[in-house]
């Protein structure tokens, strides 16, 4: 068998079998709403435990991790470090979201932030960012699978043709299975991304250097210095690391499928637990940086695409089948994420948007069955603009971590500060969101300033934090109590 067909064959079985085990649930019993979008709420620690991470590592963190550390060295760390911090963050905030939500029957992070303040129209603003942000997300999901199939078929199959057939199977198993559909193949796709970059994350330095030692003394030798900050950049110092490290892991779980997660949890001692032990997936993290560098000191002529790093140092020393098992990895690493996306954005659009506006007082049963056509919609939609306008949401893309990190005051300080009012949220979020775009799309990511280099997120969160305070303690009233739906502040 030729290697191509060997790597085709390995693909096919990892996608195909995973979209078996994703229709399994929707095929064993009819769900209501709340059943398909957070899981019936009954989701214990490991369930909880690999969708919580499924939606976590993605294309990013097995191509991205591996590609960062290709082109840039000593910036690629800061991976290392938002994660574990973020933990620490969900370990407060992600039980309280989940007794709310039990309690009040909320099930994205706009029906939170619309009882959190009692604003209808808020939720509705909430939403529409959401779904702005998540949509080229599940584009980058979708193109990246293309990528991914395209290059470990040996091209046998296109980018095209890939992503419709994945595609198609990932709208087939949320459709009929929601939440417990993603759950259940994130299992899957956690044990073989885990398997493929420790193995060969452990083993090429080894191959190529005799250790991970010879590996670093061996990178340090030819490019000094890469291996710290700013490494193969001018400008990405530590002054960067600090305020991405405060950005991405205080916008870590403000991603909104990350809210119907949170719901999904039996009760919120779950979610602790997995605060707690779920740092340990950072370890996984380190091994796509070892291929990276392994990659960089052994491929010559250099790569165009950095993030092709993995791929094309396996490709370049094993057989077909060890590329199928990574190009399997990396499909998986794509589909389960991208499922999450959709099943949270026909959400916010379904229960949100139109049951908000002109489906109002519509039943459970019609919010589900639009919520399942928007499945199929955003999936021919995100198809449509990765073919054909493949770099039309590129820039709304570079926003998209620091655009979803403003909602943490609007939502995570207002679970906690009983003087958070309407007005001080909204106010925050626009400050917050028209800096975020002004910033990144005029260039100014980071941003010099006072000798630093500093995450324009970072900046757009300060900003937004202090008119989120500034405004709330000037309308506050003792009488209305704010946002006094909060359970916590009871």
């Amino acid at each position: 068998m030729s290697n191509e067909s060997m790597s085709l064959a390995v693909i096919f079985i990892f996608v195909i079998g995973v979209t078996i085990v994703g229709i399994l649930p929707g095929m064993k019993r009819k769900m209501n709403l709340e059943e398909w979008a957070v899981g019936g709420r009954n989701f214990g620690r490991w369930l909880n435990w690999f969708v919580m991470a499924g939606e976590i590592y993605t294309a990013f963190a097995f191509l991205g991790a591996s590609g960062w550390a290709y082109a840039r060295g000593g910036p690629t760390f800061y991976i290392l470090g938002y994660g574990a911090l973020a933990y620490l963050v969900g370990y407060y905030i992600l039980p309280v979201m989940s007794s709310i939500g039990r309690k009040y029957n909320l099930m994205t992070q706009s029906d939170l932030v619309e009882h959190m303040y009692g604003s209808r129209t808020l939720g509705i603003l909430t939403a529409c960012i959401g779904v702005a942000f998540l949509l080229p997300y599940l584009q980058l999901q979708l193109t990246g699978l293309g990528l991914i199939i395209e290059t470990c078929s040996y091209g046998q199959i296109t980018r095209i043709p890939a992503m419709l057939i994945a595609f198609t199977m990932v709208a087939a198993f949320v459709y009929l299975s929601g939440l417990k559909g993603v759950a259940s193949t994130a299992v899957i796709k956690d044990v073989v991304m885990m398997v493929a970059v420790i193995f060969f994350g452990l083993y090429l330095p080894i191959h190529y250097f005799g250790s991970l030692g010879g590996m670093f003394e061996a990178l340090e030798t030819a490019k000094p210095g890469f291996l710290a900050l700013p490494g193969g950049t001018k400008n990405l110092d530590v002054s960067w690391a600090m305020s991405t490290l405060v950005v991405t892991s205080l916008g870590f779980y403000m991603w909104p499928h990350f809210a119907a997660n949170s719901f999904s949890a039996k009760n919120p001692d779950v979610l602790r637990h997995n605060a707690v032990y779920l740092p340990l997936y950072q370890f996984c993290l380190i091994f796509p940086m070892f291929i990276g560098f392994t990659a960089l000191l052994v491929l010559v002529p250099a790569l165009k695409t950095p993030d092709m790093a993995f791929m094309a140092i396996v490709q370049h020393l094993f057989p077909g089948w060890a590329l199928g098992l990574v190009g399997g990895a990396g499909a998986l690493a794509c589909m389960i994420p991208a499922a999450d996306l959709l099943l949270s954005t026909s959400m916010l659009f379904s229960r949100n948007i139109y049951g908000r506006t002109i489906g109002r007082n519509s039943a459970p049963e019609r919010v589900g069955r639009i919520a399942r056509l928007v499945v199929l919609v955003l999936t021919a939609l995100a198809l449509a603009l990765a073919i054909f306008l493949p770099n039309m949401l590129v820039n709304l893309l570079l926003t998209g971590y620091s655009g979803v990190t403003q909602f943490f005051p609007m939502v995570a300080v207002g679970l906690f500060w009983r003087k958070a009012t309407r007005l001080g949220a909204y106010s925050g979020l626009i400050v917050g969101e028209f800096l975020v775009f002004a910033l990144i799309l005029g260039k100014l990511d980071p941003l010099p300033f006072a000798g630093l280099n500093l995450n324009a997120g970072f900046v757009a969160l300060a900003a937004n934090l202090a008119v989120f305070v500034t405004v709330s303690l000037v309308t506050y009233s003792t009488n209305a109590g704010a946002n006094s739906n909060v359970v916590i502040n009871k």
